[in-house]
């Protein structure tokens, strides 16, 4: 079996032509924020955003 191990995955080598210097990459923003409140409502905290795609949401 002749395996090349020189080769970079294609993903890899795509996000690092995205990065011209990584060193200034800087990270996301804060995910909270001070003017903003996100309580939910207690009728809406059983129900989830993904979509159920194998009815493990199913009310009985």
């Amino acid at each position: 079996m002749n395996m090349k191990n020189s080769k970079k995955p294609f993903f890899a080598s795509f996000l690092e032509k995205q990065v011209k210097e990584p060193e200034k990459v800087k990270g996301g923003g804060s995910i909270t924020s001070a003017l903003q409140d996100n309580v939910t409502r207690p009728g809406g905290d059983h129900v989830t955003l993904k979509y159920p795609s194998d009815s493990d949401e199913a009310v009985d």
